[in-house]
């Protein structure tokens, strides 16, 4: 009997960990965005000719980061986060098209292609 309990018991807690652990995992809409602004980010031309865009997409992933802590919303936090993707290749567009225009030439054109990628692989999911 006091076997059974115990294995009874270790089994409703298992199942606990697993709901628990896929409630909080972030949406991969999320993982997407964080990517596409880290990438963003992580190109100086970026900070330097774009910083007012740049700085929008981080406003936007926080904004997205924010709803799922809070709400877990599935729906609002994947269209949330595919804006702030959007956000972030046009940061890195907007940077790239500035320092052609100032003469310069960008040392990764392939940067913005990557950030493009990213944010159209999640358009399907953020129309789910």
């Amino acid at each position: 009997m006091l076997a059974r309990t115990i294995v009874l018991l270790s089994a409703i807690g298992a199942a606990a960990l697993v709901l628990i652990g896929c409630a909080s995992a972030p949406s991969m809409a999320l993982e997407r965005a964080r990517a596409a602004v880290a990438a963003a980010h992580a190109d100086p031309s970026v900070a330097r000719h774009a910083p007012a865009e740049l700085l929008r997409a981080t406003e936007a992933l926080a904004h997205a980061d924010s709803v799922w802590r809070k709400t877990h919303d599935e729906a609002q936090t994947n269209h949330l986060a595919y804006m702030a993707a959007l956000q972030a290749e046009a940061a890195a567009r907007m940077a790239r098209s500035r320092l052609v225009a100032a003469g310069g030439r960008p040392a990764d054109s392939e940067g913005v292609n990557r950030i493009s990628l990213r944010a159209g692989a999640q358009a399907p999911a953020a129309g789910r």
